[in-house]
């Protein structure tokens, strides 16, 4: 593994002036040197190294980003203002307290964009009051944007109908709330450790994760078994998940839920690789096997990628964490989202458990979940460009819209890389930042059968067979196109495999193709055809043209499901007989 990448260069985009970055740490953050301690003063150089380390000295400042506002957007007659003039200014004032700089690299990767400066200027990350960044904004010259924390799309609400947001204020709690013990237990007889269990009452949900002994006791405030509606648990691997409704099996007082062991289902499996659905609902096991995607540089913002997995371990070998200054723990994956994604994009052909779409390709796996921001978005996009990535899958996202964010977009994209996000598991309005025009936003479909009677997803399925959007997936408008986000088999936590859902499942999916599609289309190829704008826009079309129309006219959809052959260019006629994948996918129960 190689916390510098596949080019050797240092992490990140290097910044100018006195506080540059640590490039030892590879943070991309400024941290003060000895000269600069004593310049500074105790006082500040104290409160600086404390803001480095993302804690606030000063009670009520909040995270801001700001930055000269570019010369193109300044009112007639303001002059434009120097990001170095901009910075001192900033440290002279002694209630902004610095945390970082993120200042685009002028040596590589941005020399690609035709205008004579990058789109995003230099970005100083400080905290300070609210009042102070409120009058920092009213100056034309600036631009003042709130460092929002990076986060996962929102999801919709669950239960026997729709479930309200609960207000803690109007909630009716028991004087004594009730102590509700759980037990997960595998078909195979084995306690289900580390599985997380939502109960869903009046009250709102209410969560746990089981012990080594299967077991997790709930506190119920507001409810009582009785009145519970539904237990949700969701095995971190191993095991498919699991809904149950009332009234729920009891043993000895506690509830006991089985879950279905994958082996089950999946004859053989882990120890003979599998073919899911999803690979065949875009006829990608038709493709030569010689297509691997080999010499593309791919790019997933996440979690990270548990990268101890033998699918990942020879796969995923480049990578940066720009929530730590620690070496080597982008390859730590505490969510589980990145590594559920790089199994699908580039898990190796062993033949054993599951084999990503494009296993030859380079995969670097940049964190910023958990502990990120807008300003370390802001870095890893550099990290791209910088890198020479052909394809980054922006899987994170942040509630309001952001200036600096689609400046920067719009610069990885003049540099010609491929982005692709999410379109947001919110059954709502597409999220950022797959709402902005550069990135492709991908939705998702289920499929009829290809999950157990006792899935979550088998109380949403439509009654006509075969794919169906994702009850999650965004209604519209906004979304380009779909393809495989629900009942996935893929890489999970340890050496195990675990059934995967969410738009981000399917971005995976498409980012694969577009992998295959760089480096094997006639008209695409890496070697022959330079990385520019043109060439990340022909790609996008080329996806959208090779769609297949799902059943009807459905906003959620965008232009229906890519056809892998169709987009290589392949002389396959499509099959049209869908029904007949479908008899397959019954037939081998599920996968």
């Amino acid at each position: 593994m190689s916390e510098q990448g596949g080019t050797g260069a240092n992490p990140g985009n290097q910044s100018h002036g006195a506080k540059d970055r640590d490039v030892a740490s590879g943070t991309g953050k400024w941290t003060p040197t000895e000269p600069e301690v004593r310049s500074m003063g105790k006082k500040r150089a104290e409160q600086a190294r404390s803001a480095a380390r993302g804690h606030s000295v000063r009670p009520g400042s909040v995270r801001y980003m700001v930055a000269p506002r570019p010369v193109r957007l300044l009112p007639a007659g303001v002059p434009p203002i120097e990001a170095s003039a901009l910075f001192a200014l900033l440290e002279e004032e002694p209630d902004v307290q610095p945390v970082a700089q993120v200042r685009p690299s002028r040596s590589r990767g941005l020399q690609a964009i035709a205008g004579p400066h990058p789109g995003c200027p230099p970005v100083a990350v400080v905290t300070m009051p609210e009042e102070r960044a409120r009058a920092l904004a009213a100056n034309p010259q600036v631009i003042v944007e709130i460092d929002q924390p990076l986060s996962y799309t929102p999801t919709p609400a669950v239960g026997l109908g729709p479930v309200p947001v609960i207000d803690p204020l109007l909630v009716i709690t028991l004087e004594e709330p009730e102590q509700f013990t759980l037990q997960a237990k595998g078909s195979d007889g084995k306690p289900v450790a580390g599985a997380h269990v939502w109960a869903i009452g009046n009250g709102g949900p209410v969560h746990g994760v089981t012990g080594r002994d299967g077991k997790t006791t709930l506190t119920l405030a507001a409810d009582t078994s009785e009145t519970l509606q539904a237990i949700y648990l969701r095995p971190v691997a191993g095991y498919w998940p699991t809904r149950t409704g009332r009234p729920f099996p009891t043993h000895e007082g506690e509830a006991v839920v089985e879950v279905q062991a994958l082996s089950d289902t999946i004859e053989g499996f882990p120890n003979k690789a599998v073919t899911g659905w999803g690979t065949q609902a875009m006829r990608l096991h038709q493709i030569p096997p010689t297509y691997r995607g080999h010499g593309i540089r791919i790019a997933l913002l996440d979690s990270g990628a548990n990268t101890v997995h033998p699918d990942l371990n020879s796969t995923v070998r480049y990578g940066h964490d720009f929530t730590s200054a620690r070496k080597g723990t982008w390859g730590v994956d505490l969510a589980g989202h990145g590594t559920r994604c790089a199994g699908i994009i580039a898990a190796a052909d062993n033949r054993t458990g599951v084999t990503g779409i494009a296993a030859e390709a380079e995969l670097h796996a940049l964190k910023l979940f958990p502990g990120g921001h807008l300003s370390d978005l802001l870095d890893a996009l550099d990290y791209c460009i910088t890198r020479d990535i052909d394809i980054a899958q922006l899987s994170l996202s942040y509630s309001a819209p952001s200036h600096l964010i689609a400046w920067k977009v719009a610069d990885a994209h003049a540099a010609g890389i491929t982005l692709i996000a999410p379109a947001g598991d919110t059954a709502g309005a597409v999220t950022n930042p797959a709402a902005l025009p550069e990135v492709l936003a991908v939705g998702a479909i289920a499929y009829t059968g290809s999950y157990p009677a006792g899935s979550p997803l088998a109380a949403v399925q439509p009654p006509w067979p075969g794919p169906f959007p994702a009850p999650f997936t965004p209604t519209g408008p906004g979304v380009d196109l779909v393809a495989p986000g629900a009942a996935v088999i893929t890489t999970s936590f340890g050496d195990g495999y675990t059934p995967a859902d969410g738009t981000a499942i399917a971005a995976a999916h498409v980012t694969g193709l577009s992998a295959l599609l760089l480096a094997h289309h006639d008209h695409l190829r890496t070697e022959e055809v330079p990385r520019t704008p043109a060439r990340a826009d022909s790609l996008c079309a080329l996806l959208r043209a090779a769609c297949r129309p799902l059943m009807g006219v459905d906003p959620r959809t965008g232009a229906g499901i890519v056809d892998a052959p169709t987009a290589l260019g392949l002389s396959l006629s499509w099959q049209e007989d869908f029904r007949g994948e479908q008899t397959y996918l019954t037939a081998n129960q599920w996968c």
